[in-house]
């Protein structure tokens, strides 16, 4: 059966990253439909899988994960996604995983966050990099840490802010919980407000 990229991805947990490294490797063959669009055969997929199975992960097997907040930082996610590319390739690690998104480091709903949390706790990565420590999370980095820890897998932080005591730490991220919750709080109360008068925008 011929299948979509985004249905390959989604039924077998693989990243784009590591679809085009099989292409390229030839590995992997993909078919074009009449539009020129590319479809994957799922059995060739599974056979592949199979013999990976037996593949030992390594401590150069990584995945990398790149965030910024809103869609006006999106220049600079692709600045911190190229960095984390040529970081990578100068240590000799191997992307096996490749995840980036907006969203805010408070948010506890983030797809991408999840599948690097995915990928480690199945023993597919052995490490996870990240350039600063709040692009993983903007609260509670330390719990998160342990938590890879503990599924046998480490986190490298590329850049590392040098002389923040833990109170400055714990000041920094008290003061982005309340940021966050008050801009959520005012941006609920702008909506109802347009709600209540919409003639309010036009005046």
């Amino acid at each position: 059966m011929l299948l979509r990229q985004s249905e390959v991805t989604q039924k077998y947990r693989l990243s784009k990253t590591t679809l085009h490294r099989w292409l390229k490797d030839g590995k992997l063959t993909d078919h074009r439909t009449v539009g020129g669009h590319r479809r994957y055969d799922s059995a060739e997929v599974e056979a592949l899988l199979s013999v990976l199975d037996g593949v030992t992960v390594t401590e150069k097997d990584v995945a990398l994960y790149a965030r910024v907040s809103t869609q006006k930082q999106a220049e600079n996610l692709t600045r911190q996604h190229e960095r984390l590319i040529e970081a990578c390739g100068e240590r000799g690690y191997r992307i096996v995983l490749d995840c980036s998104e907006i969203a805010s480091g408070l948010n506890d709903n983030r797809r991408q966050f999840f599948k690097v949390i995915d990928a480690a706790c199945k023993g597919e990565v052995k490490k996870v990099v990240v350039e600063h420590r709040d692009r993983l999370t903007r609260f509670g980095f330390r719990t998160i840490e342990r938590f890879f820890k503990g599924v046998g897998c480490t986190v490298e932080v590329l850049e590392q802010v040098e002389g923040k005591s833990e109170h400055e730490e714990l000041v920094e991220d008290i003061l982005t919980i309340i940021v966050s919750f008050s801009s959520r709080i005012y941006g609920a109360r702008g909506g109802r407000k347009r709600k209540d008068n919409p003639d309010a925008e036009s005046a």
